[in-house]
């Protein structure tokens, strides 16, 4: 009998969210959304949606090699909602309370989850841009709701496999500096060069802003979305943890049966996972993170600091200082 329970994982770019996304596609009782809010859906159709990859796109992504298209999902039912995808849901509104109203991202989710449940499968929607929807999207939908979490200096190093992701970090930053003017204020003159970089996307990351304020923006970023998500999870995934210790991936494969997806995570093997490096200058950074966070950036997380606490146990040691950093013990 089918579970209409929507899944809903929470992920951010290069926390080996394409490895946990291939994982639960293998059960054929999942309809799994790659990416849903991903802005290359506004162009994508049948033809390129459901055609056969190249090995080596996602061998330079650092990526297992799907054997079907990424995107196959979105036309291969016989009803689909992709038509509803707008741009604009990518990062205009990147932060949702839970209280707030987005009626575009409301229909599209919406008919993504009727689509799948039409053609007998229940839905799954893996993202990387939602964690700081997550509260929003537990509001409007229910179901069951994963955070998946990388230590962040791994995921900044696979942050510089390419310029799209920096890039795109410092559009998001921009977009977020609009609506919540000082969040970024540790980042001295952050505003003007983000305005410059506004003004010509394509220029490369470093003639906008230093190196240095990049990680700052990454890591400010990293924990607002890491509360949230961990806030309003039913299990987190802690990604290091997963590639490193044994029973974790059994006592995760073990959750994943109780809410009726059976998932062999036996595999996982995230580089960087089992000793990322904390040197003198990171850990500075990320304490001033974690002051921005309590003080003038406190506007960019919505978060339940008991929730949190909860589930601070599935955190491996040195992600859980860091959010434990900004709630307290």
């Amino acid at each position: 009998m089918l579970d209409p329970t929507p899944i809903f994982v929470h992920a951010w770019w290069r926390s080996s969210s394409t490895y946990v996304w291939l994982k639960l596609r293998e059960n054929p009782s999942l309809c799994c959304y790659y990416e849903p809010l991903h802005e290359m859906l506004a162009s994508l159709n049948k033809e390129l949606a459901t055609k056969g990859l190249k090995p080596e796109f996602s061998r330079a992504m650092r990526h297992p090699v799907p054997e079907r298209n990424y995107y196959s999902e979105y036309f291969e039912l016989p009803t689909s909602s992709v038509h509803l995808y707008s741009p604009k849901l990518a990062y205009d509104r990147y932060l949702l309370r839970a209280s707030d109203s987005d009626p575009a991202l409301l229909a599209y989710l919406s008919g993504l989850m009727t689509s799948a449940l039409q053609a007998g499968r229940r839905p799954v929607l893996c993202f990387c841009r939602s964690q700081m929807r997550s509260a929003w999207m537990k509001r409007q939908f229910g179901g069951i709701h994963i955070a998946q979490i990388r230590n962040p200096i791994s995921q900044w190093s696979s942050f510089l496999i390419g310029p799209y992701f920096t890039r795109t970090m410092i559009g998001l930053g921009l977009k977020l500096l609009r609506a919540y003017p000082g969040a970024f204020a540790h980042i001295h003159g952050f505003d003007e060069r983000a305005r410059a970089f506004d003004e010509n996307p394509g220029g490369a990351p470093p003639l906008t802003i230093s190196a240095a304020d990049a990680l700052r923006l990454f890591l400010l970023l990293w924990i607002a979305s890491s509360l949230q998500a961990v806030a309003q999870a039913d299990r987190v995934i802690d990604v290091d943890l997963l590639s490193t210790d044994a029973s974790y991936r059994a006592a995760l494969s073990q959750w994943f049966e109780t809410i009726g997806c059976a998932v062999d995570f036996s595999d996982c093997a995230t580089p960087g996972a089992e000793a990322p490096q904390w040197g003198a200058d990171l850990r500075l950074l990320i304490d001033e993170a974690v002051h921005a966070i309590r003080t003038h950036a406190a506007c960019l997380v919505s978060e339940d600091p008991d929730a949190i606490r909860s589930r601070l146990p599935q955190l491996s040691p040195s992600n859980r200082a860091i959010l434990q950093g900004v709630i307290g013990p």
